[in-house]
């Protein structure tokens, strides 16, 4: 099994900032350390890594920095540059890229004077800020770097404004333990959380720092920052950590390395729910969970043709909004394009029908790129899943027309935002999605909007089909119900109701949309309900055709009353998640 491995170099330890909370500063360099040979040494011992970062000190007080950035990027790995920028101009910019960077990391306490109150450099944001336009002008990728200390605790989260128009990679926000000013890790927690829900606001992927690290019991709500973690199995023997006795009944002790041993004494709580440790871990490498995930292979089946192959391709992970039965990792970074736009060319040859996703695609600013390529490979059919949230303002629709997109999916999963942003985890997004569809309602694009089914939004269903009726007349509603498909999901009856208690709001809403021309769909899916229990006529299910033989049994299965449906084959049966939680006495066999 492959490791992605990230290994740090100091180039120097001397900085032209000042920084209190820094324990890594010294006025003077040694020779010895800093000479050339000295840092290409460091470099090569550890040439097996995927990432390597060049840190300090401040490296640019290097003349020959681009050399070192040049002999880094030939051991193959991905070159990463930790600067605050000061010092940067564009002459020497352009040769870093020329060199080969790959990332600039710059370091970014605060904004504006409140920055270089905290770095103790008058003048070094106006510095930092020139240097970051002339890095995007460069075209060298950026991410943010922010420490979380007691001098800026209280501005971290409204730094998400200013920075979501930089268009970084990703604000990265660590907590550092030790030094003048550090901030206990559970208030460090509290900053992360609200500076988490700001960036999410603006759709600015954060991330944390891998070199700090704050434990995710100190988090109030740890399953609602569980995307920023990635902890493996085996993982929890980390050098300068130790875990207090309270650890050990955590769910995660064996991939949590606990405290810092500066934050010894911090009090901590095990975490005990199952659902909690599934969000938080990494199932193996970054590597493999992301070829895993890039794409599925499904079918589509509709009555009196064949099954049509469909393949979704997630184009990226992160998302906006947080659902709890969402079956994605999150956490993950996206897949190389190379490999994005091999699998969408190999379905779209194959006669595939195309469904790009993510996370939420509309985050990539390369979605209209896929699509064209997509319909320039064959493909028929193109379908794009969307919360909506970015469309219209953000991301026009003509464009994405124009590029191929046959559907818009749109995930709208309540009546009120009230509860729309309750199963989402997104306040505010709902009224976002809505615009998103009206914007999508009043172009050329085909629109199906996708209800999820769970125990928060099944009493809104009927007030659904008004709205939509109202709003988005004609438009067709899939009905899905929440899977308990992988570890992902949480198997709660807090999540997922009982099919029957479902069935009442269901039926009225099937009334409606029938009384006000709303075609429906989604039941003859594997993320419909068994189909004796739609609770409408089920002639048209016996001109389904058969799915492929042993398709999809590893997620369903067929119960006993299954075999004695005459249904059996072009049903999916019943989930196992649902099986262990809710039992299959609901089943009801159909006879013709």
């Amino acid at each position: 099994m492959s490791v992605h491995r990230t290994e740090r170099v100091f180039t120097n330890l001397s900085c032209n900032q000042n920084c209190a909370f820094c324990d890594t500063r010294r006025p003077n360099d040694e020779r010895a350390f800093v000479a050339l040979p000295a840092v290409l040494t460091r470099i090569d011992a550890v040439a097996e890594a995927k990432t390597i970062v060049l840190t300090g000190g401040e490296p640019a007080r290097r003349k020959d920095l681009p050399a070192v950035v040049r002999h880094t990027k030939q051991t193959g790995a991905t070159v990463v540059l930790e600067t605050n920028g000061a010092l940067l101009d564009d002459a020497r910019i352009a040769a870093l890229a020329e060199a080969g960077l790959d990332e600039a990391r710059v370091h970014l306490p605060g904004w504006g004077d409140e920055c270089d109150s905290v770095t103790r450099d008058p003048g070094g944001f106006d510095a930092t800020r020139t240097a970051i336009d002339a890095l995007r002008t460069e075209g060298i990728p950026l991410s943010i770097a922010t420490p979380i200390v007691a001098a800026n605790a209280d501005a971290v989260p409204a730094m998400a404004e200013h920075l979501a128009p930089l268009q970084p990679i990703a604000w990265i926000l660590g907590a550092p333990n030790e030094g003048e000013g550090v901030l206990p890790l559970p208030e460090a927690a509290r900053v992360i959380e609200r500076a988490e829900a700001a960036a999410r606001r603006v759709d600015l992927t954060l991330r944390l720092a891998p070199h700090t690290h704050v434990p995710p019991c100190l988090f109030e709500h740890p399953a609602r920052v569980a995307h920023l973690f990635s902890l493996t199995p085996g993982g929890a023997d980390r050098p300068g950590h130790a875990r207090p006795t309270e650890c050990s009944g955590c769910a995660i002790a064996d991939r949590c390395p606990g405290l810092p041993d500066a934050a010894a004494g911090t009090p901590v709580r095990p975490l005990a729910e199952d659902r909690v440790r599934r969000r938080l871990s990494l199932i193996s490498t970054v590597e493999d969970q992301i070829a895993r995930e890039l794409y599925q292979d499904e079918i589509t089946r509709r009555p009196g043709l064949p099954p049509q192959p469909v393949r979704t391709v997630r184009i990226g992970f992160r998302c906006n909004q947080a659902c709890d039965f969402c079956f994605v990792s999150t956490h993950l970074p996206a897949a190389e394009r190379a490999d994005v736009e091999a699998a969408i060319t190999e379905a779209a040859r194959e006669g595939a029908h195309l469904v790009i996703s993510g996370g939420e695609p509309t985050l990539d600013p390369s979605v209209a790129e896929y699509v064209a390529l997509a319909k320039r490979e064959g493909a028929t059919f193109v379908e794009l899943q969307t919360n909506a949230t970015r469309l219209g303002a953000k991301v026009p629709v003509a464009p994405l027309v124009d590029a191929g997109v046959d559907l818009f999916f749109v995930s709208l999963h309540g009546a009120s935002a009230e509860v729309s942003d309750t199963v989402t985890g997104a306040p505010g997004t709902h009224v976002k999605t809505l615009a998103g569809i009206d914007a999508i309602h009043a172009s050329e694009g085909a629109l199906r909007l996708n209800f999820v089914f769970c125990e928060t939004n099944r009493h809104e269903f009927p007030r659904y089909i008004d709205i939509v009726a109202e709003r988005w007349p004609g438009t067709n509603v899939s009905v899905s119900f929440v899977a308990p498909s992988t570890d992902m999901v949480p198997r709660t009856a807090a999540l997922i109701p009982r099919y029957t208690d479902v069935v009442p709001a269901l039926a009225e809403g099937i009334r409606r949309a029938h009384a006000k021309g709303l075609p429906l769909s989604g039941f003859d899916s594997m993320c419909g309900l068994p189909l004796c229990l739609v609770p409408d006529d089920l002639g048209e299910f016996f001109e389904l055709p058969e799915a492929p033989e042993g398709y999809g049994r590893g997620e369903t299965f067929y119960a006993e009353p299954c075999q004695r449906c005459d249904l059996a084959g072009r049903c999916f049966g019943l989930r196992q998640g649902y099986a262990v939680l809710h039992g299959t006495d609901e089943l009801k066999p159909v006879r013709a």
